[in-house]
């Protein structure tokens, strides 16, 4: 499992964003036709906003969850 983890953040550094948001990105390389322009794909965000969004995800999905009604995992057998 670590070893998973420490793939996917492989060659990636922590950058502030021209929005002023802070991330930690992998560099893809250059854009074709760009004059130095580079890709990049955005890993992780560190800012209130995507705080707030992970949080609503979680609280989203914990209270559909506890509507939905409870299946048995065996059938009930009448002696």
């Amino acid at each position: 499992m670590l070893s998973r983890v420490r793939n996917h953040f492989r060659d990636a550094k922590f950058a502030r964003m021209s929005s002023g948001t802070y991330c930690i990105i992998r560099d893809l390389g250059l854009v074709k036709g760009g004059k130095g322009m580079r890709h990049h794909e955005v890993l992780v965000t560190f800012s209130l906003r995507a705080l707030w969004r992970w949080v609503g995800r979680g609280w989203r999905r914990l209270m559909t969850a506890s509507k939905k009604p409870e299946v048995s995992a065996r059938p009930v057998a009448d002696t």
